[in-house]
């Protein structure tokens, strides 16, 4: 868990695909728990608007470490996660990031994860 906050080392192909799962889940879970809370008590004056936003901030924010550290996996530098923010093109690299295989030597951003 100390490692899903970190930009750090190299991410398989396998610990990408469920660690996004877990962290999409989380995040759907909490926001949903978060919005029921405020609409039951009745304080929904921008609160759920906020808090909404700060859930989906926490759980963009921990999305964008795993996709640096499968982008070192891959042998990119993490800026290229800037490029999801190009439309069409941030289709193409998600699917890039979840079949293209790592490098199976160790390559300038560590060891091969899938051999440790």
């Amino acid at each position: 868990m100390s490692k899903l906050f970190s930009m750090d080392g190299r991410i398989s192909r396998q610990q990408y695909f469920l660690w996004t799962i877990a962290v999409v889940i989380v995040t759907y879970f909490v926001a949903f728990v978060v919005g029921f809370v405020v609409g039951v008590t009745g304080n929904a004056d921008g609160a759920a608007g906020i808090l909404g936003f700060i859930v989906g901030l926490a759980g963009a924010v921990a999305q964008s470490f795993l996709v640096v550290r499968r982008l070192h996996d891959i042998g990119k530098p993490g800026w290229h996660y800037w490029l999801f923010f190009i439309p069409l093109y941030n289709l193409y690299l998600g699917l890039v990031l979840l079949f293209t295989p790592g490098d199976s030597d160790a390559n300038e951003y560590g060891g091969n994860p899938a051999s440790a």
